[in-house]
């Protein structure tokens, strides 16, 4: 073996300075994408409603009761225009994802800003993370946030807004949101990854591309991946959360919302309106319901599992709950001809919003409690925690008039 020569040494000088110079940001973003600053902190409570759905299989069902009928209405924090993602409740803070805010007073001029802003139980904001315009839902894991956008992944620290390491996963979806178990984040980009929560470092990556990867739902073992192009495969990837193989791919229409993932089966609803029952075991579709996401106009939404049915919001149509082992409709309720969001469950029945302002709640035998309606454009579907319902809002006609926030819902 030759020694090396004096050229090769410069040479292998020269590439590893040209990959910390500022022009090589994507030389470093290629071969070095986790930025380091710290372990993050991922022990504690993660609070009633730590993400996307309430929980990592998506199901949007959570323990204590929701609100009574002559609950209040407040005014939790003020963002301008359309706040569009759920709220996210900590141990003692909440955590709102904000697009297009513009804020004269707070030093920034005109120019709008994009992120996630946590704040104290009474409002009181903690502190403000920029991100891109495109954004998911963010997911509390002890005391740490994990914060997605286009750009990747960081671990946020959830009293101070500092960022302990970020992951550049390449391109993601607004829609993704990370989903953590058993100290794993899956998250996507041009192929979906799993970190290790506290340290950031990639723990394995999918041999193949990904790159139209929405969002997902994970288990203990299984990561459920929803795909939003046909021809990356089907609608749905259930992956090994050991090592991202595949374990099965179902032939569902591509689908953007994450499915809700059962013990024997997991629900998703695809781009046509579909209602899927998909085996956990081989991804066989055990059934399907047409239409059953849509009245007058099609859209897409995530189901929810509550009891022994899963429900679906309808889209000038009522909620519709199905049977989760035959797919037969078990009952409808609330408004016919108003736009629900996808629905929560908690202990003591199911709570719904919609569009126009409406606030329900059924029991789980589909019997409609009370319905009560508020003078807001209600823009998420909403969380539940502590007794209260949590979701955005805006009032005003038009987009010059409009003035968005989030609101609590409770007592």
């Amino acid at each position: 073996m030759h020694p090396p020569t004096r050229r090769r040494v410069l040479a292998a000088l020269g590439s590893a300075a040209a990959l910390g110079t500022a022009g090589c940001t994507g030389l470093r973003a290629r071969y070095l994408p986790r930025t380091h600053e710290r372990d993050a902190d991922v022990s504690g409570d993660s609070g009633p409603w730590p993400t996307l759905g309430g929980d990592a299989r998506r199901t949007a069902s959570a323990d204590g009761p929701g609100p009574d009928a002559d609950a209040r209405l407040t005014r939790l924090h003020g963002a301008n225009h359309f706040p569009e993602r759920q709220v996210v409740v900590g141990p003692d803070f909440f955590l709102f994802v904000v697009r297009r805010w513009f804020d004269p007073g707070g030093g920034d001029g005109d120019d709008p800003f994009s992120g996630v802003i946590a704040a104290d139980r009474e409002g009181s904001e903690r502190w403000r993370l920029p991100t891109e315009p495109d954004v998911g839902v963010p997911t509390v894991v002890g005391n740490t946030v994990l914060v997605e956008d286009t750009n990747g992944t960081r671990a946020v620290d959830a009293e101070t807004g500092a960022v302990n390491w970020r992951y550049r996963s390449g391109y993601g979806f607004p829609h993704v949101s990370p989903a953590v178990r058993r100290g794993r984040v899956y998250v996507g980009g041009r192929r979906f990854l799993a970190l290790d929560a506290a340290t950031g470092e990639r723990l394995w990556r999918t041999d193949v591309e990904m790159p139209a990867v929405q969002t997902c739902s994970a288990t203990e073992d299984r990561v459920v991946v929803s795909n939003g192009y046909d021809g990356n495969g089907g609608g749905l990837f259930c992956l090994d959360a050991e090592d991202g193989s595949v374990r099965w791919e179902a032939d569902v229409a591509a689908t953007y919302d994450p499915a809700a993932v059962g013990e024997k089966r997991c629900f998703s609803v695809d781009e046509e309106g579909v209602l899927s029952a998909v085996s956990m075991a081989d991804g066989s579709v055990e059934w399907t319901r047409n239409g059953a996401a849509d009245g007058d106009y099609l859209r897409y939404e995530q189901p929810v599992l509550a009891g022994g049915v899963v429900l679906v919001g309808g889209w000038n149509a009522p909620l519709r709950a199905f049977d989760r082992e035959t797919g037969e409709t078990a009952w409808t309720a609330g408004p016919a001809d108003e736009r629900h969001y996808a629905p929560v469950a908690a202990e003591d029945g199911v709570y719904g919003v919609t569009w126009e302002g409406t606030v329900y709640e059924v029991g789980f035998d589909g019997t409609e409690r009370w319905r009560r309606s508020i003078a807001r454009t209600v823009t998420c579907a909403p969380s539940v925690a502590d007794g209260a319902l949590y979701f955005g809002s805006r009032s005003g006609e038009t987009v010059e008039e409009w003035r968005g926030g989030f609101d609590r819902f409770g007592p």
